[in-house]
């Protein structure tokens, strides 16, 4: 109905006061505005107590996962072996066998240029 009544310019609707003192706006009553602010401030009120818990959720998962963390550096999560060597013990190993590899890959360098 409005849109009959505007003008349009350049196909842009131009919309009068005059127009729109006549159109009928339809208002819900007052029981049913408050009935409607009632079913809005039950779902916020839900969804702050889910956000809370959600809140809460994270917060405990990441203490579990800061608690696992720490039991793994410990060597608890899982039965330790006796005849295992200790973790400095293996990391000195490897640091030895990667300066042999590196020597070894010099040596090897040295001669192809010698040639």
């Amino acid at each position: 109905m409005m849109s009959a009544r505007a003008k349009a310019t350049a196909g842009q609707f131009n919309l009068t006061l005059e127009i729109c003192r006549d159109v009928e706006v339809p208002v819900c009553s007052r029981t049913e505005q408050e009935k409607i602010v009632e079913e809005i401030e039950s779902r916020l009120s839900i969804c702050d107590r889910l956000e809370a818990d959600i809140e809460a959720n994270l917060k405990k998962a990441e203490a579990l996962r800061q608690s696992i963390l720490k039991q793994a550096f410990a060597g608890k999560l899982v039965p330790q072996d006796p005849n295992d060597e200790p973790a400095a013990v293996l990391l000195e190993r490897i640091r030895a066998e990667r300066e042999q590899a590196k020597q070894g890959a010099s040596k090897v360098r040295a001669t192809k240029h010698s040639r």
